[in-house]
């Protein structure tokens, strides 16, 4: 036979507690689901979070120059100019053929606007740039998120598609609402320069030489500098080419009248 239990024992705990106190624990419970409803309607919820991205990025054109030339001229200069700087976490240099990028990751939750400033002025202060180079690009990089793509496909050529794409993007531009539009998945303009043989032929040119002539007339070209009251001013010839317009301007072959 099982004893009986003492009546002045009361069982401890909280599902104790809750059959001792239904009312409280009915409101407890209301209170729980409530939070939840309201919890899941009001916060926040985003497809592609969005996030900044603290990377600051100095870019150089050094037009003919090789890898190593670029290293050596741009990079390592850049590199030891900003280390003063505050809030940096790392910088990663990238050297090609005729540029260079130096792209310097910033500390998560510094000043990122200052951090920039800083390393503009920094790259502004370098002297030792070789005096063929373009002038120094230094831009924050932002990411920008993808909305919607349109895609346009027909029975034309790829230079009509894009010359519509091109026009599409104008008017969605005029759209207020609408801040950025990159048009992707088609060819950038190139230029041709095409010479008959027959012409070569007559004036005793090849066409490595007609190529370095091209080359020469669309560099832009440092004039030096002037020494002012307020500071030094760096002069530059703007010769570099852009449209096919221009590079049939380029004179080849000169004579004397």
């Amino acid at each position: 036979m099982n004893e009986p239990r003492p009546a002045d024992r009361k069982e401890t705990g909280p599902i104790a507690w809750m059959a001792r106190n239904a009312i409280a624990a009915n409101l407890l419970m209301i209170l729980l689901v409530g939070g939840g409803i309201w919890t899941a309607l009001t916060i926040q919820k985003e497809v592609f979070p969005q996030f900044e991205l603290d990377i600051v990025q100095v870019s150089v054109v050094y037009p003919g120059a090789a890898p190593s030339e670029v290293e050596e001229g741009i990079l390592l200069p850049v590199e030891e100019a900003v280390p003063g700087v505050q809030g940096i976490n790392e910088v990663t240099s990238t050297a090609s053929e005729g540029s260079g990028t130096v792209e310097i990751e910033l500390v998560a939750g510094s000043d990122r606007m200052k951090a920039f400033q800083d390393i503009d002025q920094a790259v502004s202060r370098i002297r030792t740039f070789p005096d063929d180079i373009e002038e120094p690009e230094v831009r924050l990089q932002a990411r920008q998120r993808s909305v919607m793509e349109i895609g346009l496909h027909g029975e034309v050529d790829i230079w009509t598609l894009r010359k519509l794409a091109e026009r599409l993007r104008d008017r969605l531009l005029n759209v207020e609402a609408i801040t950025q539009v990159e048009i992707g998945g088609v060819p950038e303009y190139v230029t041709h320069v095409e010479i008959p043989l027959q012409r070569l032929r007559e004036y005793g040119l090849t066409l490595g030489e007609i190529a370095r002539v091209i080359e020469h007339s669309s560099e832009d070209v440092s004039a030096g500098a002037i020494e002012t009251h307020s500071g030094e001013i760096l002069l530059r010839m703007k010769e570099r080419k852009q449209w096919a317009e221009e590079f049939g301007d380029i004179a080849v072959v000169t004579s004397e009248t």
